[in-house]
């Protein structure tokens, strides 16, 4: 009896051990791929894609892969897609593309003003708004809502907004769940201020 006892024990702990096992050379699921829109902007300039960018390298550092603006806008238009939203025509451009999660966002806020009676001082205010949608249901995977100001000698907002993407999607880790990438349409959001 105790032989047998001994050999089940082993048995279960030899199957624990091989669950644990990781397959480097396994794709991420489809759910990690996700195609990306250049962020729309209140200033003129190149500041929404820049954080668009930005966002870009911090989901590639959680495990994405990003399919760069610049292929997204030549299947879907930008103009149209931030004029009408994520309409037939646009969901259906992407889709025969295969590309079935979209990442956008906009650039709300990007201001410096000087401070009076302070040389070289600057009261800067920065805000932006990203979000995740899967293409086929218009339905929110994730979201991210970022706004901050300060004040400092020589501060530009630039110098205000890249910290603030950075640290900020680092700390909420937009990550599909279990259920998106079996398909179940449970909601997951996340939000940081």
């Amino acid at each position: 009896m105790r032989l047998v006892m001994c050999a089940l024990l082993l048995c279960i702990s030899l199957l624990g051990c091989a669950s644990f096992q990781k397959y480097p050379q396994i794709e991420p699921p489809v759910a990690r791929t996700v195609a990306l829109m250049p962020f729309s902007s209140v200033v003129k300039g190149p500041m929404g894609q820049q954080a668009a960018n930005w966002v870009a390298q911090k989901l590639i550092i959680n495990g994405y892969t990003v399919i760069d603006s610049s292929f997204t806008t030549t299947v879907a238009s930008q103009d149209k897609f931030y004029d009408y939203g994520l309409n037939d025509e646009v969901r259906s451009a992407l889709l025969a593309k295969n590309l079935t999660t979209l990442v956008f966002g906009s650039v709300n806020a990007f201001s410096c003003t000087p401070v009076l009676y302070s040389p070289d001082t600057n009261r800067c205010t920065v805000s932006v708004t990203a979000k995740m949608v899967e293409v086929a249901t218009g339905r929110l995977l994730w979201e991210l809502i970022l706004s901050d100001s300060a004040e400092g000698k020589g501060l530009t907002a630039y110098d205000l907004m890249k910290p603030l993407i950075l640290a900020n999607i680092s700390a909420s880790r937009p990550q599909p769940s279990a259920s998106e990438e079996t398909g179940d349409t449970g909601k997951q959001q996340e939000s940081t201020k």
